[in-house]
């Protein structure tokens, strides 16, 4: 193709045609910027592509995240709502409202359980990974990015200063409770399947009455009883963020389908 454009050339020069050439040589011209413009039109419709295929990849990716959210974020909130309850009946019981609704052991269960924890621990590592190669700008759906950064940053952080507090009830009230009544606790009355924790009525391994001594001290202690109460109150304060992150999980999560949809 250039030994033919060069024996056309020479044979105009020869002839001493220079108007002729002259427009040759414009043609030229054009047809190189043309196939410039057609270089770059490609490169940056496979740089498109590609990025369009990172979009794609990391939407999945975040996709399974909130997905394992919203499933941890089922099981979590019946599991502090179980917490909740146990707490109340052992405050109710503190203050003489009991009216035999209960026995000594399943209120001692009930204080064992009310001193359970299960902190939220969302799957960050996507997002983590978007943010710090700086490519949150991949993602082309602008509420989605803005969802995202509530949710892994000011979302979190509210349940944090309240229901995901580690509270010293926990610590004092296993420190009353026997250890062989513990233990048993721990394997009859809770259970972990996978990342879940479970608590169960259980059947009783002491006495009503040796329940009851231990019962009595627990409630006897205006101190513990008072930590009890905060934990409750956090935990009911901390229902409003816990169920907001839930559904913003799933709001995300039809951000998420709706760009999906729109890129295939």
């Amino acid at each position: 193709m250039f030994k033919f454009f060069r024996r056309v050339r020479q044979a105009l020069l020869s002839e001493s045609k220079f108007s002729k050439y002259l427009l040759y040589a414009i043609g030229e011209i054009a047809l190189v910027m043309i196939g410039i413009l057609l270089a770059l039109q490609v490169n940056n419709w496979n740089e498109e592509r590609l990025k369009k295929n990172r979009e794609q990849v990391y939407l999945n990716l975040l996709l399974r995240d909130l997905n394992t959210d919203i499933e941890f974020y089922k099981s979590n909130i019946e599991f502090y709502d179980l917490v909740l309850k146990s707490g109340i009946k052992v405050l109710d019981y503190s203050d003489g409202m009991n009216d035999l609704k209960y026995t000594n052991w399943e209120l001692l269960v009930d204080a064992f359980h009310a001193s359970q924890i299960w902190p939220i621990i969302i799957e960050s590592a996507t997002y983590e990974e978007l943010k710090s190669a700086g490519e949150l700008s991949i993602l082309n759906n602008s509420v989605l990015r803005d969802r995202l950064g509530y949710y892994y940053g000011g979302g979190t952080s509210r349940y944090q200063s309240t229901i995901g507090i580690n509270p010293p009830y926990r610590k004092m009230a296993r420190m009353q409770i026997p250890f062989s009544i513990l233990d048993y606790m721990w394997d009859e009355c809770h259970e972990t399947v996978g990342d879940i924790q479970v608590l169960h009525k259980c059947d009783p391994v002491i006495t009503e009455e040796k329940a009851g001594e231990i019962l009595n001290k627990l409630t006897n202690n205006e101190e513990l009883m008072g930590e009890l109460g905060f934990f409750m109150s956090a935990i009911r304060g901390g229902f409003e963020p816990l169920k907001e992150q839930f559904k913003l999980s799933e709001l995300i999560v039809n951000e998420i389908n709706k760009s999906l949809e729109k890129n295939n």
